[in-house]
């Protein structure tokens, strides 16, 4: 069988999208697929240059002024002229909209991920509204979506009527043991309790309301330590307020790390407080690494979080919920560590980056195999 060659396309650099990506490449069958990359800072990706047929450094400004628009259109339709791939993977918004439109009158089958839908994010009602305009119309622009959770499936209905072209893969997180180094006791080499969250430092996640909830647990218990696992915009402003609360020997920020599980393994608690989700990595990972969770109940979060089952959800904003629930976890044991190995068996019966791939790539394949 003729290899498939699929040229994927990403505006964002870090977070849960190149993560994405970067697993779709070391888990895709060589022997079936080639696989090209469009996206901006590529030597985030070196590691993964030996599963890449060709890449491209692209950095788009994510706007939408109609000349820059059109600039970024005509590069990324030059590229798609020179590879001429059987399918284009496009990886959220802005690259869903420049794609589809640079795909017009091609022969390439196009694919949409949006990674959570734009109009999930916090903007007012005019600017989801206009969201909401621009997916629908680019629909018809597009074969097939994947939906990540079963929470984007279900928006998809907002954004097409042609529910064919909808396919539910839930993200997949690889499960890995033994790989674990002392990054935190090198941070904090006492004993005290240690509660974490992973993620990009940008306004979704509310670490602002984790320093808030860090302040809280302090007041009651000052054998706790806290550590944020990523890097972002934020940083600074995030920085300035752990100092200015007088944290800054009890929270701290590691920046950008190449293997997150070194820190999530050592934490007694796994937090995330996001507004918006698509279908939460960082929640799999803790899941993976059988951590005691404590998140916001979100789309993207409780497609993998029962509240009380595989961990514990709060309403998104609430801080006396978040301090009480972080406390029931930390004061019984026996019901932290049943949620903790009930969160594991679910990721890697539901959730495993092997079952994600292998949906993938039979959808791939059934797409080729017909006319577009």
């Amino acid at each position: 069988m003729k290899k498939i060659s699929i040229l994927h396309f990403s505006q964002v650099s870090g977070g849960g999208v190149e993560k994405y990506i970067k697993l779709f490449l070391k888990y895709s069958d060589v022997t079936k697929f080639n696989n090209y990359l469009v996206a901006p800072n590529l030597e985030n990706y070196d590691e993964f240059n030996g599963y890449l047929k060709m890449s491209v450094n692209f950095n788009m400004e994510q706007t939408f002024s109609p000349l820059k628009i059109f600039k970024n259109v005509f590069f990324i339709r030059s590229v798609l002229k020179k590879i001429n791939p059987d399918i284009v993977y496009l990886h959220s918004t802005f690259a869903g909209v420049v794609g589809r439109i640079a795909s017009i009158g091609l022969p390439t089958k196009v694919v949409y991920n949006p990674h959570g839908w734009s109009f999930k994010m916090d903007n007012s009602y005019l600017k989801k509204l206009i969201f909401k305009l621009i997916e629908f119309s680019l629909s018809f622009l597009t074969d097939k979506f994947i939906l990540i959770s079963e929470s984007e499936y279900i928006l998809a209905n907002h954004i097409s009527f042609n529910k064919s072209k909808f396919s539910l893969i839930n993200n997949g997180v690889e499960v890995i043991t033994g790989d674990s180094r002392n990054e935190i006791e090198e941070i904090f080499p006492n004993e005290d309790f240690i509660i974490g969250m992973v993620g990009r430092l940008s306004p979704p996640k509310e670490f602002f309301f984790f320093i808030d909830f860090a302040k809280k647990i302090l007041q009651i218990r000052n054998d706790t330590n806290f550590i944020i696992v990523g890097d972002g915009e934020l940083r600074s402003e995030i920085e300035r307020m752990i100092l200015d609360n007088g944290l800054g020997d009890k929270i701290y920020i590691t920046g950008w790390v190449d293997n997150p599980r070194n820190y999530i393994e050592k934490f007694d608690q796994a937090i995330l407080f996001s507004r918006w989700e698509g279908l939460s990595l960082t929640i799999a990972e803790y899941m993976s690494q059988k951590k005691t969770i404590l998140a916001t109940n979100i789309g993207g979060i409780n497609d993998l979080i029962t509240d009380g089952e595989t961990g514990m959800l709060i309403e998104v904003g609430d801080l006396n919920s978040a301090v009480s629930k972080s406390f029931e976890l930390r004061n019984n044991k026996e019901v932290s560590n049943q949620l903790a190995n009930n969160a594991y068996n679910k990721v890697v019966e539901q959730f495993s980056i092997e079952k994600q791939m292998a949906e993938i790539e039979s959808l791939f394949i059934e797409m080729c195999n017909n006319e577009k």
